[in-house]
């Protein structure tokens, strides 16, 4: 159950939940012509799944109806609250899941789903030097996908988008937990994990939080 209050500061909570969660919800206007739009119809069901959980949660803290809360979406395609620059969220999608961080301050969040890939060749052309040859050491999927999600994690908290931002982005050396990321001239401190099912996921924050909770929806 999440919690009847938004995090406070230095606190983060971190919910998932199947695509199915909140059919009761509804989005806006905007959000269903935009859905229409989407060819994919795993995607669509994604996008929807994201926003209905998202308006779900903020309509209990914020007591507002959920098709009715006033976000806006920026250039590099992040929503956020018009009206509380003091409540910040970060959303992501893979398979069969959706997953939204939520803290006072700004962050950033992804969640991908281990699959088979040609990680040395994907992290030769996106990565650093540094960090494709930890790949191709590794010899694992294991280590391409946290230093993907670390990175992607990175660029949606900066918020100005992948193709601002993937060239100049990369993970600082070392193993140690919060990972450090650096976006083009901004630094964050990434926190990776794996889940069940072969799911990896990573949290962004510029500072260190003193609390990350967890709600599990499924």
């Amino acid at each position: 159950m999440i919690s009847s209050n938004a995090p406070a500061a230095g606190e983060v909570l971190v919910v998932v939940a199947r695509l199915d969660i909140y059919p009761e919800v509804t989005v806006s206007t905007a959000e269903n012509k935009h859905a229409d739009s989407i060819n994919s119809q795993e995607t669509k069901l994604r996008f929807l799944a994201g926003r209905r959980l998202l308006r779900g949660t903020l309509s209990g803290w914020l007591e507002i109806a959920p098709d009715e809360i006033p976000l806006i979406v920026g250039e590099g395609g992040k929503p956020s609250l018009s009206e509380l620059a003091d409540l910040h969220f970060s959303i992501s999608h893979s398979g069969d899941l959706v997953m939204i961080a939520f803290a006072s301050s700004p962050l950033g969040l992804d969640l991908e789903s281990e699959r088979s890939v040609d990680t040395v060749a994907l992290a030769r052309r996106f990565f650093s030097w540094q960090e494709a040859s930890l790949v191709e050491s590794d010899g694992t999927n294991e280590r391409f996908f946290r230093l993907w999600t670390c990175r992607e994690a990175a660029i949606k908290g900066d918020g100005r988008g992948m193709s601002a931002l993937l060239e100049t982005t990369r993970v600082l050396p070392g193993d140690e937990v919060p990972l450090r990321v650096v976006t083009g001239k901004e630094e964050w401190n990434t926190y990776p994990w794996k889940m069940d099912g072969g799911y990896h996921g990573a949290l962004a924050l510029r500072g260190k939080p003193s609390l990350i909770s967890w709600c599990d929806l499924r």
